[in-house]
């Protein structure tokens, strides 16, 4: 017994280490480099709307949830094509797609061009979203998922620091337009990475193609019916509050006076420290279970988003940003995690399908119901509800959803045998 119980942590470090290498070309580096080219229009695509398309804040809400609603709209149909055409082609689409969705805004005249472009945004991030995801959900083990995926999404909040203090200095100093083809030579570098590692990826394995592919979403949908409606739900509200988050500290700079540079300071300053934390949060959530962060980083975000409209200086913002960083640092991988703690081990692409387009109704819905609402009331209302959907995501936390986590059964054992079951 004393013999097993040493060397259980020294299998476990190999697991988490052998895991992580094998993911570093396929998965790490490629996401890294998606999630730059994602930040470099954060601080840049409100005043864009705003200074060129010359539209209302309701719009400017509208053009941020575009890349939210396009990403809703296709999870369904890229978790079919994952199943369908496997990991390595969705992934390509998924990044090409994402260069060309970057091109045509920048050379949008208009706003309806604009949102189109937008939307085309969202559909590749669906596409490549679901293929890794499917990647991921096969490739990991169960008993160091917290650690690997939340090592993903560190890496991702590392590369997101870069991005918006990049397309904040080539907005300011070389044109606004620029972080747009800033964005498509990113994604340009990352389809050579895919391109060059992707025949390295396991594939799994794929579902034996049916005629009736809305009767097996169907069969999906109500198997996982009650993780839907309360997991789900949950991860609705944490992507509600992330967009309006992504709104809210942009807009309210705006208002403030900041130039878009100063916005990206807040802005990776905030992301610089999401970053940090994810080491903590994996071991937590491998350690005591997948709430352990989510119940925190709710109720932290919540604050902070509550914080946005009683800020009246850089430097007030600044360290609510932070303060909102903190938050959602606490649920770096938390929707990945638990979408990929609860979708069946054969041919998880259809479930994921629809998980993603669960939880991205939050990150659709956020800006444009934000955005709504400041225009008819105020900016400091829009923040005050965007605040209690973060409190009602954490009350779903606390009392309905139930832990995601599952110990393998050796783990199980050695937990017994230290506690004298």
């Amino acid at each position: 017994m004393s013999s097993s119980g040493s060397l259980e942590p020294k299998r476990g470090s190999y697991t988490v280490r052998s895991t992580i290498r094998s993911l570093v070309w396929t998965v790490y580096a490629p996401s890294f480099l998606l999630s730059l080219g994602q930040g470099i229009l954060i601080p840049v695509l409100p005043g864009f709307a705003k200074q060129e398309m010359a539209v209302s804040i309701g719009l400017v809400g509208l053009v941020i949830a575009a890349r939210y609603i396009g990403t809703m709209i296709f999870d369904v149909p890229a978790g079919i094509l994952v199943g369908r055409l496997g990991l390595r082609r969705t992934m390509t689409a998924g990044v090409i797609l994402f260069g060309l969705s970057a091109i045509w805004a920048g050379l949008s005249p208009n706003f309806g061009s604009l949102m189109a472009a937008r939307l085309l945004a969202g559909a590749s991030f669906a596409l490549w979203s679901i293929s890794r995801h499917s990647y991921l959900a096969s490739a990991v083990p169960t008993d160091v998922r917290g650690r690997a995926l939340s090592l993903f999404g560190g890496i991702s909040r590392i590369a997101t620091i870069l991005g918006p203090l990049l397309g904040g200095l080539l907005a300011e100093h070389v044109g606004i337009r620029v972080p747009f083809y800033a964005q498509a030579v990113v994604a340009g570098l990352t389809l050579i990475m895919v391109l060059t590692t992707m025949r390295n990826m396991v594939e799994p394995p794929r579902a034996a193609k049916r005629l009736n592919v809305f009767a097996e979403l169907g069969g999906v949908v109500t198997r996982h019916r009650r993780d839907f409606a309360t997991a789900g739900v949950a991860s609705v509200s944490l992507q509600f509050i992330r967009a309006g988050r992504e709104f809210l500290i942009p807009v309210w700079a705006g208002e403030l006076g900041l130039g878009e540079f100063r916005i990206g300071i807040i802005a990776a300053t905030s992301y610089a420290v999401d970053s940090m934390l994810f080491p903590w949060v994996g071991y937590s959530m491998d350690r005591w279970g997948r709430k352990s962060t989510g119940i925190p980083a709710f109720i932290i975000l919540a604050l902070a988003v509550a914080l946005i409209p009683m800020t009246g200086s850089f430097g007030g913002l600044l360290i609510v940003g932070l303060l909102a960083g903190l938050g959602n640092g606490l649920s770096s991988g938390f929707v990945l995690i638990m979408g990929t703690d609860l979708s069946p081990k054969e041919s998880p692409g259809e479930f994921l399908g629809v998980w993603r387009l669960i939880s991205d109704a939050g990150g659709a819905s956020g800006p444009v119901a934000i955005g709504g609402i400041a225009q008819v009331v105020t900016l400091g209302v829009a923040s005050l509800a965007t605040a209690g959907i973060g409190v009602f995501g954490a009350l779903m936390l606390i009392f309905v959803v139930k832990e995601t986590m599952q110990r393998s059964p050796r783990r199980a054992r050695s937990s017994d045998s230290k506690s004298g079951k």
